[in-house]
């Protein structure tokens, strides 16, 4: 069977390695009786994959089955968490402050809770974590069985600490590494750096060139600014000749896209592609992944409309143009997006597996990449948002919403600027804004 491209591969592991739970039988194993209509009308026994009501520990709804007990989110946790910490706690009344025997609502304690969590039978190997594997893009280990209440005491409980500890380790990691990372294109985008559009001749050119983020810790802030803003233009000013390079000013697009694609070539990944791979991928996400970073820096700023580092903003609210350069503005504040919300969205946009043409180890490399950043995201969710899951679909809809928008502006440059822009003269051109928004 051929691959589907940006779906995962099945195993191709034994049936046999896998932990399948075997599913108690209907009908109990007795002699047989004489047939009942009351018998026959008697629902079958619940079976483990059914989906649990009631939390094991505390007797609250559950939402499934978490370390191999029916538990809450709540639960699933707070075991994690004693797991991790091996904080000493004890009781301070009997012992019994979560019997629900006694009593219909626990009592809040640690110890007890924890003590109950363990009688239930919440297994900590079902988070082991290999560490091996907690540094490649696959962080969960296969566990061939459930282990056996006897198993449980003969495991090392620091192994299973230190390998959970791995994983967080490694999100936290990846997202410093991305907080770092746009530390330096936003010092870039304020820096005196101020390339002439016509460096470069395409996009492949560009791409083979060395990183610019470097320039960042190298040149000084850009003098005078913020500009003194002139009245904001009701529409875009057509004219049979290009744009006016000036040293001291920017021509926000070309920078803004030229910052974008700088921020892609400090992916390993991408170097692990070839040069067509490349080109295929940045033509068919840079735009999309550089007006998420715009949108977000407008929010910070407390605006609704385009706004540059420099102070000026985009031209006012008339035409499709514009409509089209803010419509992913408005999601950002409706979802209040959080700041590593928004690097690990924008990392998850950069690794599109599903871009046409691209090769079958391209489509590899980008799915394991869009898997870890994605699995990043949903963890932060669930542990800093009341609805996790909810916060998590609406931030992955903006992808689509992204790419939407991204293929509008190309639309719109083939059919209102393209025409506009092949009168100008060859040094006036920019041919790397051509380069992606004709592709």
């Amino acid at each position: 069977m051929e691959d589907v491209p940006g779906c995962s591969k099945l195993s191709d592991s034994p049936l046999e390695d896998w932990d399948i739970p075997e599913l108690p039988s209907v009908l109990p194993h007795s002699p047989k009786r004489p047939f009942s209509p009351k018998e026959s009308s008697a629902p079958p026994p619940l079976v483990r994959h059914e989906r649990p009501t009631e939390c094991s520990v505390c007797g609250k709804s559950a939402s499934g089955h978490h370390y191999g007990v029916p538990s809450c989110n709540g639960c699933k946790t707070f075991f994690r968490r004693m797991c991790i910490s091996q904080k000493p706690v004890s009781c301070k009344g009997n012992g019994d402050c979560f019997d629900l025997t006694i009593r219909e609502v626990p009592t809040k304690c640690q110890a007890c809770r924890y003590k109950k969590c363990k009688t239930a039978g919440m297994d900590p190997l079902a988070i082991q974590m290999d560490e091996n594997v907690a540094t490649s893009t696959t962080s969960v280990k296969k566990i061939p069985k459930r282990a056996s209440p006897a198993d449980l005491e003969k495991v090392p409980q620091k192994q299973v600490i230190k390998t959970i500890q791995s994983v967080e380790n490694k999100m936290q990691k990846m997202v410093d590494m991305l907080v770092y990372l746009e530390s330096k294109i936003e010092k870039l985008r304020v820096s005196s750096y101020n390339p002439h559009w016509n460096t470069w001749n395409g996009l492949e050119e560009f791409l083979a060139s060395e990183n610019k983020l470097s320039f960042a810790d190298k040149v000084e802030p850009m003098p005078g600014w913020p500009l003194k803003i002139e009245p904001r233009p009701r529409k875009h000013q057509h004219c049979d000749k290009g744009p006016t390079f000036s040293p001291d000013k920017k021509q926000w697009f070309f920078y803004d896209m030229m910052t974008s694609i700088e921020y892609a070539k400090t992916f390993m990944f991408l170097h692990q592609l070839d040069m067509r791979d490349r080109l295929i991928l940045i033509r068919n996400v840079a735009l999309a992944v550089m007006n998420l970073h715009i949108s977000y820096f407008t929010v910070t700023k407390k605006f609704d409309s385009v706004v540059n580092p420099d102070g000026s903003m985009a031209p006012m609210r008339v035409g499709m143009v514009y409509s089209t350069a803010v419509m992913s503005i408005s999601p950002l504040i409706r979802c209040e997006i959080q700041s590593s919300e928004y690097l690990l969205l924008k990392a998850i946009c950069l690794c599109n597996p599903a871009v046409p043409d691209l090769s079958i180890h391209a489509q590899e490399i980008l799915t394991r990449e869009r898997e870890q950043y994605a699995a990043a995201l949903f963890d932060h969710c669930l542990r800093t948002r009341k609805n996790g899951p909810a916060q998590y679909a609406e931030l992955i809809g903006m992808v689509d919403l992204l790419e939407r928008q991204q293929r509008m502006q190309k639309d719109l440059h083939l059919l209102h600027i393209a025409p506009i822009v092949s009168k100008f003269p060859v040094v006036d051109r920019m041919h790397l804004i051509d380069d992606i928004m004709s592709h």
